[in-house]
């Protein structure tokens, strides 16, 4: 009995034209590295100041023999055609267009990435889209990381400034916790003195809340994206705030009584 013959229909033909648009790039990024080794090869070897006239001869432009020569150098040892199984089959899924947007990574951070995410099955605009929430998981961390090196400056500018003229020395911090600078201030004679000290409060002030809006903003960003650093930033506020409002709620420090020694 002989078999049916499958029905052709446009879904059918769709996929079969994807397959073989994927197979196409993909033998296009074996060829461009294995160009990009051949161009870094003839290099070497044209005299100096003759690139420019020698690529003319295989008809490329200077930009694109080096972004060639480029994908050799971060691809090249690594990428397998599908027939060394030794070599990364991670790498050797993807297509010409996802190796040079991966280009923009680092040597280490592309490999991790790669890792960790189904390049080869990604479309160009979803690639796109994960480069971007990567860089931007690293800019929250580093936004977070610089708001609250701010806020501990803040903490200790504002620790610095005096509620009354005597001379005052902060006590010791419990161990863990940020040190307070130690205040030795005099007394201040210019009756308009507490004009300055008010606005200079003030302006503390405001640097704190603009501050504090930044911190949230970047927690808040940094939720969309990783949960776990976002918790672990978030505790790592809170305890330089909690800090913060606990040696600011009595301040400066009671003066503790002289013991006198019988």
């Amino acid at each position: 009995m002989d078999n049916p013959v499958t029905e052709r229909t446009p879904l059918i033909i769709a996929a079969e034209i994807n397959m073989i648009t994927y197979q196409t790039k993909k033998i296009l990024l074996a060829g461009a590295i294995e160009i990009g080794r051949r161009l870094q090869e003839a290099k070497a070897l044209v005299k100096h100041g003759e690139w420019g006239k020698w690529l003319e001869s295989v008809s490329y432009s200077q930009k694109t023999a080096e972004r060639l020569i480029k994908l050799y150098q971060e691809y090249g040892p690594n990428f397998s055609d599908g027939f060394d199984t030794s070599k990364s089959t991670s790498m050797s899924n993807m297509t010409y267009t996802q190796a040079l947007l991966l280009l923009g990574l680092p040597a280490e951070e592309r490999e991790e990435f790669i890792e960790q995410n189904d390049v080869g099955g990604m479309t160009t605009k979803k690639l796109q889209q994960a480069l971007q929430e990567n860089q931007a998981l690293k800019k929250g961390l580093k936004t977070i990381d610089s708001t609250i090196s701010e806020l501990k400056n803040e903490q200790a500018k504002a620790a610095s400034m005096p509620t009354n003229p005597e001379n005052v020395k902060a006590e010791a911090p419990s161990a863990g916790q940020p040190a307070l600078p130690t205040h030795n201030l005099k007394t201040e004679h210019d009756p308009d003195a507490h004009i300055k000290y008010v606005e200079k409060c003030d302006a503390c002030c405001k640097t704190i809340a603009d501050t504090f809006f930044d911190l949230t903003t970047a927690l808040t960003n940094l939720a969309h994206i990783d949960q776990n650093l976002k918790e672990e930033k978030r505790k790592e506020a809170n305890r330089l705030i909690e800090y913060m409002a606990g040696t600011i709620k009595e301040w400066p420090p009671p003066k503790k009584p002289l013991r006198v020694h019988s």
